[in-house]
């Protein structure tokens, strides 16, 4: 979730937020949320945290954003979002109170009703939902929050007396139709971020075409031409490293193969390069916040 509000900040223009804690695994505290929230709204006003949800569509090569945006309909992709709050233990969850054909109505609440969402988590939510249904086909999406429309475009002025209302947990969501489901929406497992420089991406497509090799840096470096120490210095550049490339190249993998196969978990760890199957089944849910089994249960193709 930071990495996507992080990224619609600089779709939007705005100054990105300090990075407070690494965001390498699928769970990171609400306190990081919310000081990330706080500054969005210094630097772009309460009319911008339905947008920020727009960041998502450059991870599509993330699973996660696979397994979401590749649902059957809307209804199949809230459900997904709904099984995935509760996977990761989320204590604020999305309510599914009607979906039809061209709109849904939902609500956000708190598992703990003393504390519910924050009026700016209940923004984000819901602009994070609105651009996955439009990464999954769904066209002319737009969003209300206690009746203040705030997706894709923000009445402000609507907003404020919806947060005074204390109303902004409950949603509508409108889209004028849908294109054709598409079927290509994993990437190739040697495909790596198409925001990578060229040798990067070079770079991880020698590390996933070949995941149970054992890699050194020097036969990383020897493979793209390089000396070790510009390779060191290149991947630290675009804020990487050798052994955070291997392990995303493992884990994107992993992901392509859970959704698209059906073989056996314990083979698809090691075709992955992980040392065993418990190191899959950590690595895989520190990065995820679900286990293999678990992601191939609820995501995979039938």
């Amino acid at each position: 979730m930071l990495r996507v509000l992080r990224q619609g900040l600089l779709d939007l223009g705005l100054a990105p937020a300090p990075s407070a804690e690494p965001a390498q695994g699928a769970v990171v505290s609400l306190d990081s949320k919310r000081a990330l929230l706080t500054h969005a709204v210094q630097v772009g006003g309460l009319g911008c945290l339905a947008l920020l949800g727009r960041g998502l569509h450059h991870l599509a090569h993330e699973p996660l954003h696979s397994a979401l945006a590749a649902a059957a309909d809307a209804q199949d992709l809230l459900q997904r979002w709904a099984r995935l709050e509760r996977y990761i233990h989320s204590r604020h969850r999305v309510q599914l109170a009607d979906v039809q054909a061209r709109h849904a109505r939902l609500a956000h609440v708190s598992l703990r009703p003393q504390s519910p969402p924050l009026p700016v988590e209940d923004l984000v939510v819901l602009g994070v939902l609105a651009a996955f249904l439009e990464a999954n086909g769904h066209l002319g999406v737009r969003c209300l929050a206690g009746g203040a429309q705030v997706y894709p475009v923000c009445d402000e002025a609507a907003l404020a007396r919806a947060i005074q209302q204390g109303r902004t947990h409950e949603w509508r969501i409108d889209w004028t139709g849908r294109d054709a489901p598409s079927q290509g929406a994993l990437l190739l497992p040697t495909q790596g971020d198409a925001r990578w420089p060229a040798w990067v991406q070079e770079a991880y497509a020698a590390l996933a075409q070949n995941l149970t090799a054992p890699w050194t840096l020097d036969q990383l470096a020897q493979r793209l031409g390089q000396s070790r120490r510009s390779l060191q210095r290149g991947l630290l550049a675009q804020g990487t490293g050798f052994r955070q490339l291997q392990a995303e190249a493992r884990y994107r993998s992993a992901g392509a193969c859970l959704l698209q196969g059906t073989l056996p978990l314990a083979e698809i760890g090691f075709l992955c390069g992980y040392a065993d199957q418990s190191h899959f089944t950590r690595e895989f849910r520190v990065r995820s916040g679900l286990t293999p089994a678990d992601y191939r249960r609820e995501f995979g193709r039938a």
